[in-house]
Formats: C-alpha cells, structure tokens, sequence
C-alpha cells in the first residue's frame, strides 16, 4: 500500500537522466530552489559484474562465486577486448601508463571512427603516450591534486554494448602484473553515463575535443552527478572525489556494519575514518586490516594498533599492496554484505583534492570474492591467523599461559593470564576460530599484564569456539563453549 508521504513516478525511460527538485514560493511570487537531486533511472543492460584480481584467492571461503581471473595478465587482455570491441565511444581516466599495447588498441579504436578520448596526470610520465595518437588527450597539471583515477567506458549510450572499467590498477606492468589490484568491468549503460558525467566535466565538454575554459578539476568539480543505482538487481552507490564527500559515505558504510571490517589499504591517513575503525572495534565487530604504506606521513597505523585493531603491514618484497577496499559483513549470515572499491585511497589529499571514484556495492557474492581475495592476502602476510585444517594440530604444540571464564558463556569471555606477565611481554594477539577451523574473529591487546582482556562473542550462534593467544613466538589454543537460551 502506498504511504501518504510517497509518490510513485510513472512513465521514465531507462537509462535516463532526472532531476528531483524541491522549490519555495515567496510572499513576492519568486520561487528559489532549496535542493536539486539528480538521479538516473535503471538499464535493461545485463547488469553483470565481472571481477578479476591479479594475485592469488582462497577459495576455501568460497560461496560458489568466484572472480573471472587471478591474472593480471587477463586484466591487460580483458581491456584491449573490450577497446577492440568498442564501436561508437572510448573514455579513459588513468592516472598513469606505459602499457604501449593499450595504446595501440586505443589508436586501432579511433582510426575506424570510434571517438576516443584520454584524460591522464600530467605529473606522470605515461611513456605510453608518448608516440605519435589518434586521439586526444587532456592532462590535469596543477599543484593542489592529481587525477587519480582509474576508468575505461566503452559505447556509453549502447544499451548491452556499453561496459565501466574500474577498480585500483593503474595501466602499467608493474600495476597489471605484479602489485595486488584489482578490476571491475561492469555492463551497465546507467553507470557508464554517471562516469561519463564524471569525465565530461573534466574534459570540460561532449565533443571529441577538450575545452580547458570549461574543463574542472579538483575542488572545482560540481557535485552534480547520481549517487545511487541499480545495477541489474544490484544496488551500487557511486561517488567521485573530492565532490561528492565520499569518506562520509565509506564511513557511513561501515558504520552499519554488524560483524565484520576487512580492509586492503594502499595508504591510511584520513583521521575520521580511522576513528569509525576504531568504534566497530571497540563495539565487538571483527576488524582486520592490511595497509602497504604505514609510515606514510600521518599514517593512522599505529594509531589503530594502539586501540587494539588487528592491522599489519604488507611484508611481501617487491610487491606493493595496492588496493583500496573495505569489505563489510561478507560472512553468509550477514544481511547486507557489501565491499566499497576504486581509485580513492584513504587519506586526506584523496578526499579533499583528488579525482577519485569510489563504488560501494550492495552485494553477498562479490563481498564473498573480494573476501577470497583478502583472506589469500592475509594468509600470506599474517600466516598464523589463517584457517587451519585442524583444530587438533593446533592443540598439540599449544602452551598453557592462559585461560578463559567463564566457561561456558553466553556473550563474552574473558582472558586471563596464569601468573605475572614477564618483561618480555609484547601485544597479545588472539583469534577465534569455529570447530570446522574458520577464522571468525581476530584482534590485538596491549595487555603486558596479568589483567584480564575480554573478546565478545555475542555476534556467534551457540556452540563450541577456539581463541588462539599468541605471546612473542609462543601461543596458546582454549576451547570455549557459547550458549544460547
């Protein structure tokens, strides 16, 4: 049934672009404007989201969904398809390249007439573009930000031709090949128009060429783009930077997350979004992250390791972690999983200087790929708090420093040292696991001492749970048992 406060707008056609405006009427007759929202009606496009990763998963988390490739070579051949496809249009915003292959295919694109256009960091060397092109290309080259993003659209105005190219990678060997990234390709004619808006702004107009009268870049962009969408039967936030005040949005995100944070962090340094980390922590949630770049100036790092957040840095050699997602509640029993990804890193130049796009999707199957794709991560630099295939392997080498009360319990636990904690005692690490060995909950106590620390359960069903204490090189395995009425 209707409500009294809802009007059911009838007649739209897909893919189109509306605007909601709200005016008053003076005593004097004049009318002004309070607020003028855009929005963009739903596709009949496919609605598919195909995601590919170029570094390795772990698809024993797997709900049966899994990315399209673990190659970064695959990405590299995913895109030229889709420029050698493309008939009508050819957007691209890309921070950075040197992939001369790209470059050709974009130069192939334009000389049978599809209109290709190229906006690039003019900071950056993009050697690629460094040869003779058929297209044009603009380049943002001022001091107050960069142009960071990272997108392809094909054939915008295509309705099952038209495809979003998105993600972290930029589009270099290093980016494609061997840094951990990842991209989205999308086929969604709605959404390749918000990006489209997006480009255009910066191009400064809708022509194959660019007019820099027009162009805005930066704090000048207007926010004037839609923020919500359904892409097929997904629904998908979008927001570029620094207009749209999108660490807000990513912040609001995790706020109404109700069991778990992962998140895979080229840099962290924006305060507001570290202290909304810190709460979900503080209220009980599993937070688990991995940031590359923690002794970047202002990096919240050790920030968050000192509120007990269970973060780490990137240890591998050579390869940078590069991403910039946040997964929420990708567990099945979650209700509204989701994973927030794109171009915009978490730091103050990105929210506030930046051109930036960010996704924030609506949906339990990519949350459960992007969580294949972080659980392989975490494995591979935090090895001890990976699923293990047996509990009872665990149990044979454990020590006996701790122990848990009570015991049974109902919500939380509690962990308490045997004896007086030693000099050499460093940040306790813990991890509860279920029986089948999966890897619930995790996070870090400064407790030196032999005060308790407590670790809330209530987020669990009943049953039988194993915390993991590590201490230095030592660790201890408890089983604890949680009861329900």
């Amino acid at each position: 049934m209707e409500s009294r406060n809802q009007k059911i707008i009838q007649g739209l056609s897909p893919s189109a672009l509306y605007h909601i405006s709200v005016a008053v009427e003076t005593f004097f007759g004049s009318k002004d404007t309070i607020w003028d929202i855009p929005f963009i009606t739903r596709s009949i496009s496919s609605g598919d989201i195909l995601v590919y990763f170029n570094s390795s998963i772990n698809e024993d988390v797997s709900n049966g969904s899994s990315p399209v490739s673990t190659s970064g070579t695959a990405i590299r051949n995913a895109i030229i398809q889709k420029i050698d496809e493309a008939e009508v249009s050819i957007d691209v915003a890309a921070y950075n390249i040197n992939r001369n292959d790209i470059v050709s295919a974009l130069n192939r694109a334009a000389n049978r007439g599809v209109r290709v256009r190229y906006i690039a960091e003019g900071e950056n060397a993009n050697t690629a573009l460094n040869t003779s092109l058929a297209f044009n290309v603009l380049k943002r080259d001022d001091n107050d930000g960069i142009m960071h993003h990272k997108f392809l659209i094909i054939d915008a105005t295509e309705e099952m031709d038209s495809w979003v190219i998105t993600g972290s990678t930029n589009l270099t060997t290093q980016q494609i090949a061997t840094d951990n990234n990842n991209a989205l390709f999308i086929q969604d004619q709605s959404l390749a128009q918000i990006f489209e808006m997006e480009f255009e702004e910066m191009w400064g107009s809708s022509t194959a060429i660019p007019n820099t009268n027009n162009s805005r870049f930066g704090q000048f962009k207007n926010d004037n783009t839609p923020k919500w969408l359904m892409v097929g039967d997904v629904p998908m936030e979008i927001y570029f930077s620094p207009s749209d005040n999108t660490s807000f949005h990513i912040s609001q995100a995790m706020l109404n997350a109700q069991e778990s944070i992962s998140l895979a962090l080229l840099l962290f340094t924006h305060n507001p979004l570290a202290n909304t980390v810190i709460q979900k922590h503080h209220q009980g949630l599993n937070v688990r992250g991995l940031i590359n770049d923690i002794n970047a100036s202002g990096s919240r790092f050790q920030a968050l390791l000192n509120n007990g957040v269970n973060m780490h840095p990137n240890t591998v050699p050579n390869v940078q972690l590069h991403h910039k997602y946040a997964i929420i509640d990708a567990e099945s029993n979650a209700e509204s999983p989701k994973v927030v990804t794109g171009s915009h890193n978490w730091t103050n130049r990105a929210e506030n200087h930046n051109d930036e796009n960010t996704l924030i999707i609506h949906d339990a199957d990519i949350a459960n790929i992007f969580r294949q794709e972080f659980e392989a991560r975490w494995c591979q630099i935090v090895s001890d708090d990976c699923f293990v295939s047996s509990i009872d392997d665990l149990f044979s080498s454990s020590q006996s420093n701790w122990y848990s009360y009570p015991n049974p319990t109902t919500d939380v636990v509690y962990i308490k040292r045997k004896g007086a904690a030693t000099e050499t005692s460093n940040r306790i690490n813990y991890v509860v696991f279920n029986s089948s060995g999966q890897l619930l909950k995790s996070g870090l106590t400064n407790n030196g001492t032999a005060s308790p620390f407590s670790i809330d359960l209530s987020h669990f069903p009943g049953g039988s749970y194993f915390v993991k204490i590590r201490e230095n090189d030592a660790y201890q395995l408890i089983q604890m048992n949680l009861v329900r009425d």
